[in-house]
């Protein structure tokens, strides 16, 4: 998760009241409990976008 990472790379302040990184990091995992994982959404907008069906071409 990219703002673990956030996290990670402020250090202390990171994860304290000062810092915006915190609420990134809150709405991440919450919205990974609500939505499921980052793979899957990918997964489905690719299906519903159909990014990987075979289209003829014609030249």
């Amino acid at each position: 998760m990219a703002s673990a990472e956030a996290i990670q790379l402020h250090g202390g302040i990171g994860f304290t009241w000062e810092h915006g990184a915190q609420l990134y990091f809150k709405r991440a995992a919450g919205d990974e409990l609500l939505f499921g994982p980052v793979h899957r959404l990918r997964g489905y907008a690719a299906e519903v976008a159909r990014l990987f069906e075979a289209a003829e071409v014609t030249v």
